[in-house]
């Protein structure tokens, strides 16, 4: 292993920089396979550039000197293509820049601006000269086949995956050795709220489903309602904890899978230490790039593909915003719109939108109508059904007047009165 570990240059960060230093664009690798030393290096290394770089990441897990250092916009622009809490308040401020487009999309649509670099981490090398790119195959593998330089983090840490994150040792310019633990999430609890909205979304999937989970406590309770169900399958653009648990519990096993039978799909991994560890050398996981986990049309072929997703907030009519608060950018709009859509083009097939009635604040999250500037994650020609802690609301194939009615049905009922009042106002009903 040795020797064919040295067919590859190890080098510094910063003789790497230095070798880099005509580049223009940068994509780093996301998630559980983000390159520490890379984004914690940036803000004192950007000097070497000859010209103002893009650096392309997804969702940054610190808020690292290069999102908060406004003295390097001059030098860097950094684009998030899922703006998360360590970068959040800085967006908007000429540093960090959101990039709106459907997971699916990001790979080429970075690669037809073109690639100088990629940075990422990687596995081990094995005695066959391969690598692997760990938790994360969304877009790095089709990043590395076109990027003019390739430089991996590697990291005894990074678990050995399969699917698309294999890499030869001939496709790498450089290496940087570090051992560091990988970017976690801890777990939500949920609350009773969530187990009462689990358990309306459990009646709804059947058993032998494939099921598309987000993260937080409304998922983590999903997972729990589904312990009574089997032969549940996965192909989801994430995998978490929740989906680890319901394999280990022997809930999910792939049995009634028609793409990929028996097999966990998903584009990324992000978690606890504990899923790593489930992820490293399982052949049941497999990573693709997201341009073929979240296609629609790849979705629809699952038999009974659920795609399970929240909001932030929803309309009587049936309009999802899932990525602001009003015109302030929250998070991105990922693949929830290609689940949701995908999903129902399944046989029996479903999108849900699952979310509390209200914030915690008591503001209702059911709304005549969205917030000035408020940005559509998924039409209401797309919606399918919404659940919260008081029902199901099915949408799909209702009149304006019929969603409306459901949709007040599923509301806070301190709201719901209002809610009314203002849609016979506006002759909805």
């Amino acid at each position: 292993m040795t020797a064919i570990r040295k067919s590859v240059p190890t080098l510094s960060i910063d003789e790497v920089f230095a070798r880099i230093a005509d580049a223009r664009t940068i994509v780093a690798s996301m998630a559980g396979s983000e390159p520490a030393l890379f984004m914690e290096g940036l803000a004192d290394s950007c000097g070497c550039f000859k010209e103002r770089v893009r650096v392309y990441c997804a969702n940054p897990s610190r808020g690292y000197a290069c999102f908060r250092d406004q003295e390097l916009a001059s030098k860097l622009e950094m684009v998030v293509m899922f703006l998360t809490d360590p970068v959040r308040g800085e967006h908007g401020r000429n540093l960090v820049h959101y990039f709106p487009q459907h997971l699916s999309q990001w790979a080429g649509l970075i690669r037809e601006r073109g690639v100088d670099v990629i940075w990422g981490s990687c596995s081990l090398p094995d005695e066959r000269g391969f690598v692997t790119l760990g938790p994360s195959a969304c877009y790095e593998p089709e990043i590395v086949r076109v990027a003019k330089t390739v430089v991996l983090e590697i990291n005894p840490q990074i678990p050995v995956t399969f699917g698309s994150t294999l890499v030869h040792l001939r496709d790498v310019d450089f290496f940087v050795e570090t051992d560091h633990p990988l970017p976690t999430v801890s777990r939500a609890v949920p609350e009773d709220i969530d187990r009462r909205i689990a358990s309306y979304v459990a009646d709804l999937v059947e058993n032998g489903s494939t099921i598309q989970l987000g993260i937080g406590s409304i998922p983590n309770a999903i997972g729990e309602a589904f312990a009574i169900k089997r032969d549940l399958g996965v192909h989801t653009e994430m995998i978490n904890d929740t989906i680890m648990d319901l394999y280990r519990k022997g809930v999910v096993t792939g049995a009634c899978k028609t793409r990929w039978p028996g097999k966990i799909i998903g584009s990324f991994a992000l978690g606890s230490p504990e899923l790593y560890r489930f992820l490293d050398r399982n052949p049941m996981v497999e990573l693709h790039p997201s341009s073929v986990v979240n296609d629609p049309w790849r979705l629809g072929m699952n038999y009974r593909q659920v795609s399970i997703n929240s909001a932030v907030e929803v309309d009587l009519t049936g309009q999802v915003c899932s990525e602001s608060v009003g015109h302030r950018e929250l998070s991105g709009i990922g693949g929830a719109s290609e689940t949701h859509i995908g999903a129902q083009r399944s046989a029996g097939g479903r999108g849900i939108i699952a979310l509390h009635s209200r914030t915690p604040e008591a503001k209702s999250k059911i709304v005549f109508e969205l917030k000035p500037g408020a940005k559509v994650s998924i039409s209401r020609n797309d919606i399918d059904t919404v659940v919260t802690e008081y029902g199901v609301a099915r949408l799909k194939g209702r009149s304006v007047g019929e969603r409306v009615k459901a949709m007040v049905a599923i509301a806070h009922p301190d709201v719901r009165k209002e809610l009314l009042t203002l849609a016979r106002q506006a002759r909805y009903i």
